[in-house]
């Protein structure tokens, strides 16, 4: 079969890239290898991330609004943020995106993809199921929206993420417990208990919560940090619930986050890549990575030039909105992982009793006259703020 664009992977990005594509006019096939089961950790979002981004949150997946973030220190010191935040049902949200591309036109297949021919105006990927090559499909752009591994794209010999091993790995647990939902913040703890980036504590209303932990530098296996971490937990929630050492744990997720590698290559001839594929982290940027990418490719179908020449614009346009976003984010989070846990603690302490903007000159002028500290370059708190609360 044959089509424009092919989007290869039903993450967030892809859902928009599909979306933005069909907008633009252009045959678009939307290919995951599970319809039925799209399974995503990310189900925050924050208000000042996500109106830029063009994201509106809707009622039909909200589960709870909250009034901002907490992010704690190794010794229990913490800054407040007031940031307007979203806890939303990501089953919900996801199936809310995909019927929103099928109603662009947006066309629907289920199967594994292997890219088997390339030239300068289409490339083929095979359709696989169960190991059995089923079908061709024929594209004039191929969008890799498919995850952190990127097989397409490596397959294409790029390489879209530019510090890779600086993936954070995640374990994230669904918990329950009498009122522990009922909390109006979204907490972050820094530290030895989650080297590199965070530990997190997400109320979702009523008795559930999940609590995650998101590691850089130190292996694919978290699950010693995320021990290490609920027993933290538990004894600083044991003054507000009682029984806090009977909580249940009902499902466990486990995954990588880009978090701090910083994208690479994102087009050639006839291949762009978006989302966790491009190192895009964040649920609301690379949403609008996405929606740039498809609007991108589009363009490139309708001017008969899907050349890396024309489709090197969606790097364009991305560097001009994200670049430096990103840039300072992993300056921010490589400063964090070289401090030690009393170093976070003064820094934070110093904070303490405030109660700060998630950016701006506000917050700078309180790092500087609150902490009275050099642990930490002051114009990076910002950004490491923003990168805990990305969701």
């Amino acid at each position: 079969m044959k089509c424009d664009v092919l989007v290869v992977g039903c993450s967030s990005a892809g859902l928009m890239a599909a979306t933005s594509a069909a907008k633009g006019g252009a045959a678009t096939v939307l290919l995951d290898r599970d319809l039925q089961g799209l399974s995503h950790t990310a189900n925050t979002l924050f208000e000042g991330m996500a109106a830029p981004s063009g994201v509106k949150i809707e009622s039909s997946y909200l589960i709870k609004e909250l009034q901002g973030m907490r992010i704690l220190s190794p010794s229990g010191h913490s800054v407040t943020i007031p940031a307007k935040g979203y806890f939303i049902d990501r089953e919900k949200f996801d199936e809310h995106l995909l019927r929103q591309a099928e109603s662009c036109g947006v066309e629907l297949m289920q199967g594994n993809a292997r890219m088997s021919e390339l030239d300068s105006s289409r490339r083929t990927v095979s359709l696989e199921k169960d190991g059995i090559r089923l079908d061709d499909i024929e594209a004039r752009v191929v969008v890799d929206a498919s995850g952190i591994k990127a097989a397409l794209a490596r397959q294409a010999g790029l390489e879209p993420m530019r510090h890779p091993e600086d993936i954070a790995w995640a374990l994230e647990a669904e918990i329950e417990h009498p009122g522990i939902g009922e909390e109006t913040h979204f907490q972050y703890w820094i530290g030895s208990m989650a080297p590199g980036w965070k530990a997190t504590f997400s109320p979702a209303a009523g008795d559930c919560a999940t609590l995650g932990v998101f590691v850089r530098g130190h292996g694919q296996n978290v699950q010693p940090y995320f021990r290490q971490f609920l027993k933290m937990f538990k004894s600083c929630k044991s003054r507000e619930y009682s029984g806090i050492e009977g909580l249940k744990i009902l499902s466990v997720k486990r995954g990588g986050d880009p978090i701090c590698v910083l994208p690479g290559a994102m087009a050639a001839d006839s291949l762009l890549v978006t989302g966790g594929s491009a190192g895009q982290s964040g649920l609301a940027y690379s949403m609008r990575a996405g929606t740039i990418c498809g609007m991108v490719a589009a363009e490139a179908v309708a001017a008969g030039d899907v050349a890396h020449g024309f489709l090197s614009r969606y790097e364009k346009l991305w560097k001009g909105e994200f670049y430096w976003k990103y840039r300072m984010g992993r300056a921010s989070l490589q400063t964090l992982i070289s401090m030690s846990d009393e170093e976070i603690d003064r820094l934070i302490c110093g904070l303490s009793g405030k109660t700060l903007l998630a950016c701006g000159s506000t917050l700078r002028k309180s790092v500087y006259a609150g902490a009275k500290v050099s642990l930490i370059r002051p114009g990076t708190m910002p950004d490491l703020l923003m990168n805990l609360a990305r969701g």
